[in-house]
């Protein structure tokens, strides 16, 4: 079973929007054994969608279609599908109803423009959307099978993951069994090398490295479930504590798990992250039995006033460094009475660099009961990026301590 994925939007072809439902579709349904072959981008424009769909048809057997589906003028998707199924829109006048006491309860009235909303073609099933308002459409002709959603990536991964990937996990029997190992820390070449021995023989195990700025996943593809068992084990042994966790698994919610397991809670002390790192920490629900909260002391002034780091400190070494980001853990954990103090303080740029002190220089603190520790890093030159890889180190840092 080969699938194909259509987006569709002016948006996504003008680079305002990443194309980000794509990859993830592909990623979910090559969990379940499904690869998908082919990629199309179009914009809301019926001879191109119906290119696409023409494209796609005749070379693969499962079609996904997301994207143009709302209740504006651009939205054409559901009209061409029909024209390509040679379907007619029909109204749902229950769901019409359904859309009016929807905008009511908020105290709205409806624009006439959603009533596009509740058309619904004369061929096929509707895929229910549980938190929006456009609704997907199901069709099956000549054993091809397309499935119509909206572009909005919440609304899609719920209406993928309520309904279409376990139907099709329950139809489709798949011999593929892929796996997932999660690193961070360590550069994709280097993961290679250290690897090089396992790999470089294999003959029924398809691998490969897929990286990305927070880290390196490694997928294992095969029909022989032994085998890569086999093969990942290895690669436990080999990479140890580079390695985080397997498939979907983040690493705060790895964490979480480990906090929750031992009964430590922990608190957040930032600067340059801006909270990026409590942002992550609190993405995982129950995350209030660990984490007791934080503090965005971004200033030299809220670093000594909540935190308690002396002016000594900032005085002879400065805001970014070592001895303070110890002062920063120690504080934070003491304000919030918690078994684990975090910090990071940083220059994420384009300005405030040194001689001495480059973009990117960031150092992390960890306090732990009060065993204490400090790890300094240098990354990029790029502001977001330098947030985002220090929340991500100092997310490890906490995940190796615990371990």
């Amino acid at each position: 079973m080969k699938a194909s994925i259509i987006t569709i939007g002016n948006e996504l072809l003008g680079g305002f929007i990443i194309d980000s439902n794509a990859s993830w579709m592909s990623r979910k349904l090559l969990d379940i054994g499904i690869r998908t072959s082919l990629k199309i981008t179009v914009g809301d424009d019926k001879e191109e969608i119906l290119k696409g769909l023409n494209i796609a048809s005749k070379s693969t057997d499962l079609i996904f279609c997301t994207g143009g589906l709302g209740p504006t003028i651009d939205d054409v998707t559901l009209e061409t599908f029909c024209e390509f199924i040679d379907a007619n829109l029909e109204i749902d006048e229950s769901y019409l109803e359904e859309l009016k006491e929807r905008f009511e309860r908020r105290g709205r009235e409806m624009p006439d423009s959603n009533r596009n909303q509740a058309l619904i073609p004369n061929k096929g099933e509707v895929v229910t959307n549980p938190i929006g308002s456009a609704r997907g459409v199901k069709y099956n002709e000549n054993n091809k099978q397309y499935y119509v959603l909206p572009g909005v990536p919440a609304e899609m991964k719920e209406m993928m993951e309520s309904f279409i990937l376990p139907e099709l996990k329950n139809n489709y029997k798949s011999d593929l069994k892929i796996s997932t190992i999660r690193t961070t820390g360590i550069m994709e070449s280097a993961l290679h090398d250290k690897l090089s021995d396992l790999i470089s023989d294999l003959k029924d195990v398809e691998i490969a490295f897929i990286p990305g700025f927070m880290g390196v996943d490694v997928r294992l593809v095969s029909e022989d479930t032994k085998r890569i068992e086999h093969l990942s084990d290895k690669i436990y042994d080999q990479m140890g504590n580079y390695i985080y966790g397997e498939d979907w698994e983040s690493l705060e919610e790895i964490i979480g798990k480990q906090l929750r397991e031992y009964g430590f809670t922990i608190a957040t002390a930032e600067s340059c992250t801006g909270g990026l790192m409590s942002d992550r920490i609190t993405n995982i629900a129950g995350s209030s039995d660990y984490y007791l909260g934080g503090v965005v002391t971004y200033s030299n002034e809220a670093k000594t006033t909540l935190l308690g780091v002396r002016n000594e400190t900032l005085i002879s070494v400065g805001a970014v460094s070592e001895e303070t980001a110890i002062e920063m853990a120690q504080g934070v954990r003491k304000l919030f009475q918690t078994d684990i103090g975090v910090s990071i303080t940083g220059i994420a740029g384009p300005s405030g660099d040194t001689p001495n002190k480059p973009i990117g220089l960031t150092y992390i603190g960890l306090d732990f009961s009060g065993d204490i520790d400090v790890q300094k890093y240098i990354f990029s030159t790029d502001r977001r990026f330098n947030k985002e890889l220090a929340a991500q180190a100092a997310l490890n840092l906490v995940r190796i301590a615990l371990l």
